[in-house]
């Protein structure tokens, strides 16, 4: 009785410590998704023009986490993410999907993708005025083109 508890307890902790002997962490994620997602979110964060330290400002995280998630240190929960994709104002769904989702779209749809995205977490009102905001914008553009059209005559 007593050898075959030796020898459970032996087999319980060579399963237990063999994978940390062996350099590999069982209970760790897989480091090429929380490399991937940390890559994404730095390519975002860049995009924008935001330090570390913006983005952990924007999402109330600490700047330093920010490094560790980018750097693939640390895999956010789920509500961490979504604090950090709507302080880089995208959906989270950009941060997640692979890359090649959104490169076999055109221009346009990434454009208005992105537009979209920007509007995702704002009120009604807000969204009122952006739309205002777009219009004018493109009045005055369609004014331009004419300016431009009857100079080139």
């Amino acid at each position: 009785m007593y050898l075959l508890l030796v020898l459970i307890f032996s087999l319980l902790f060579q399963a237990i410590h063999a994978p940390y002997l062996l350099g590999v962490d069982i209970f760790m994620k897989n480091s090429k998704e929380l490399s991937y997602i940390g890559s994404r979110i730095r390519k975002i964060r860049l995009k924008s023009g935001l330090t570390q330290e913006q983005l952990g400002e924007k999402a109330n995280l600490h700047y330093s986490y920010i490094g560790q998630v980018e750097r693939g240190d640390k895999l956010p929960s789920l509500k961490t993410l979504k604090k950090i994709s709507e302080a880089l104002n995208i959906s989270l769904d950009y941060i997640l999907e692979p890359t090649e989702k959104y490169s076999t779209k055109s221009e346009r749809e990434l454009l208005q993708n992105e537009l979209l995205s920007l509007c995702e977490n704002k009120s009604n009102e807000e969204i009122e005025i952006i739309i205002n905001l777009v219009r004018n914008v493109f009045d005055q553009l369609e004014k331009l083109k004419e300016i431009k059209q009857e100079h080139a005559k």
